[in-house]
């Protein structure tokens, strides 16, 4: 725009002086006319929001395109065509959004980058806690290590605070027999809820369980070996 008006040439925005819209779409009427001209079986509107994809699809409908052959997808949707039929199929392909991350040419998928996000804005917090799984039973009170999250030696009382949480979760938890995805939720579950109430912050939670007789059955395995 600068360019433009450096040029001469006289450039109007969308403000509240000028209510100005552009758009890529096409209009009603030139989607009228293309729909016409190519007369299609089947029609899958592309590009744009679920809205503008419906009013896309009512006007095909209009023009004669029966409301069954007319297809409205989302990203991972699958439209199947076997003999001239074409059809909407229940198989679903993983869609999400992938972006380009230096030398990887995989790229990284939303998840990622949501992650990426949380730890930007609240941190890491990584509670380690040791159990006996023969026993169940926790052989020493869960330690809270955080990066990011607080400033660890002005707040040396909350994690502590939060550790006993944590403790005293597991304790009521582990009365019975407990998978390793349990423990793993129960942390989180008692530990996001306390962090969130005193620091209106919600860092990434990692649990790292160490278990007891996993250790001593290695440690075994290496005096074997010696």
């Amino acid at each position: 725009m600068n360019q433009l008006t450096r040029s001469g040439a006289t450039v109007l925005t969308n403000s509240p002086l000028n209510s100005l819209h552009t758009t890529g779409h096409a209009s009603k009427e030139e989607q009228t006319l293309m729909l016409q001209l190519l007369r299609p079986k089947y029609f899958m509107p592309v590009h744009g929001e679920y809205k503008m994809l419906k009013t896309h699809k009512d006007t095909a409908i209009q023009t004669g395109i029966p409301a069954e052959n007319v297809f409205i997808c989302s990203n991972g949707d699958v439209v199947g065509l076997r003999d001239g039929v074409a059809f909407a199929s229940n198989v679903r392909f993983q869609a999400d959004d992938i972006y380009v991350d230096g030398n990887d040419s995989s790229g990284l998928s939303t998840a990622v980058i949501k992650d990426r996000k949380i730890l930007s804005d609240s941190g890491l917090v990584s509670v380690v806690v040791t159990i006996d799984s023969r026993n169940n039973k926790i052989l020493t009170k869960p330690s809270i290590v955080s990066r990011g999250f607080v400033l660890i030696k002005e707040n040396q009382s909350l994690l502590k605070e939060a550790e006993q949480v944590v403790y005293e979760a597991l304790k009521k938890r582990m009365k019975s027999k407990v998978t390793f995805g349990e423990i793993k939720n129960t942390i989180r579950g008692s530990l996001e809820p306390f962090l969130y109430k005193h620091t209106q912050r919600n860092p990434l939670v990692i649990p790292v369980i160490l278990n007891l007789r996993n250790t001593q059955q290695q440690q075994a395995k290496s005096n074997e070996k010696v």
